[in-house]
C-alpha cells in the first residue's frame, strides 16, 4: 500500500457524494469493514488505511475505483477531475476557480486540452451567461482536436454548441448541432458508463431547450428517454433534473401526472443534494407558472 499511496490519491468529497447517495451513514459504510472513524479520515483528510479497505467501501457503494481517486503526481488530472464532478453537480463557481488553476501550456495532451476547452465552454454558457464566448471554446474542442465521432468530449462540445445557440434564440442552428450530437451518439458504446452520462446529458439539454420554445410533448419524449435510460442501467445521474422538466411540461399541459413527477422529482433532489432544485420544485407546486431555472 505504501507505493499506491504515493501514486494514488483518495478524492473524500466524491466518497461523502456517493455514500450520501446511497442513503448510507458513515457508520453504516463503514460496517464490517473498518471504523466511522475511518471513514471520516478519508471523507474529511483524503486518507486511507489499505487497498483492502478502500475496495470494499467502493463495492459497498457501488462504484469503480477511478470514480474516486486521481494520480496523486499530476495535478493538472486532479484538477480535471474535480471540475468535471462540479460542471455534473452544477457547482460552476468551484469549476472556475479551478480551471484558473490550470495553465494551458502544462496540458501534455490532445484529449486534455479537449476536457480544457469544453470546461471553459461550459463555466462561459452556464456562469458567466456568455454564449458567443462558450462558441469559441467549443469550436476549439472540434477543430483540429477531435478525429472521431465516438469522441466523448466531441459529442459533449456539439452538444454545447446546440445549447449556445439556444441561448441566443438561433433555434434553427441550435437543433441542427443537437441532430449532430444525437447522430454521434449512435457510434458509441452507451454500456460505457462515460456515454451514458453523456446520453442522459444530452436528452436533458434537448428537453430544456424545446422547453424554452414551449413544445412541451417534445419535453416530455426527451425526458422520458432520459429517465428510461437511465433506470435500465441503474443511474441516478440527472434524474432529479429530467423528472423536474417533466413536472413543468406536464403542468403547462395541464395533465394531472404533474403532481406525481413532482413529487418524484423533489425525492430524487434530496436524495442528490440539490437543495435549490428541491426548494424550487416544492414552490412550483403551488404556484402558477414553472420556472425553467434549475440548481
Amino acid at each position: 500500500m505504501r507505493k499506491e499511496q504515493q501514486t494514488l490519491r483518495i478524492l473524500g468529497d466524491k466518497v461523502r457524494y456517493y455514500r450520501k447517495l446511497k442513503g448510507l451513514s458513515q457508520a453504516e459504510l463503514a460496517a464490517n469493514i473498518c471504523t466511522q472513524a475511518t471513514i471520516s479520515l478519508i471523507e474529511k483528510r483524503n486518507k486511507v488505511p489499505s487497498m483492502n479497505i478502500l475496495m470494499r467501501l467502493i463495492g459497498r457503494l457501488g462504484i469503480q475505483l477511478d470514480d474516486i481517486v486521481v494520480e496523486h503526481h499530476d495535478r493538472v488530472q486532479q484538477l480535471l477531475t474535480g471540475i468535471d464532478f462540479q460542471i455534473q453537480h452544477h457547482q460552476y463557481a468551484l469549476a472556475a476557480e479551478n480551471l484558473s488553476k490550470i495553465r494551458l501550456d502544462k496540458i501534455k495532451n490532445d484529449d486534455d486540452q479537449k476536457r480544457y476547452y469544453y470546461y471553459q465552454g461550459i463555466i462561459e454558457l452556464f456562469k458567466n451567461n456568455a454564449p458567443d464566448e462558450s462558441i469559441y471554446f467549443f469550436g476549439r474542442v472540434l477543430s483540429p482536436l477531435v478525429n472521431s465521432e465516438r469522441d466523448l468530449f466531441g459529442i459533449l462540445a456539439t452538444l454545447g454548441l446546440g445549447l449556445a445557440y439556444a441561448a441566443k434564440h438561433t433555434f434553427d442552428r441550435s437543433r441542427v448541432y443537437i441532430d449532430q450530437a444525437l447522430r454521434m451518439l449512435k457510434h458509441v458504446p452507451l454500456s460505457d458508463s462515460k456515454y451514458l452520462d453523456v446520453e442522459l446529458t444530452i436528452y436533458w439539454h434537448i428537453a430544456r431547450i424545446y422547453y424554452e420554445l414551449s413544445d412541451f410533448k417534445a419535453v416530455l419524449k426527451y425526458t422520458d428517454l432520459g429517465v428510461r435510460e437511465a433506470v435500465k442501467h441503474d443511474k441516478l445521474f440527472l434524474l432529479d433534473e429530467l423528472f423536474a422538466l417533466q413536472a413543468r411540461a406536464l403542468k403547462l399541459l395541464g395533465d394531472p401526472d404533474a403532481s406525481k413527477s413532482y413529487q418524484i422529482a423533489i425525492a430524487f433532489a434530496r436524495v442528490t443534494g440539490s437543495t435549490p432544485l428541491e426548494t424550487s420544485l416544492v414552490a412550483e407546486m403551488v404556484s402558477q407558472k414553472p420556472n425553467i431555472e434549475t440548481a
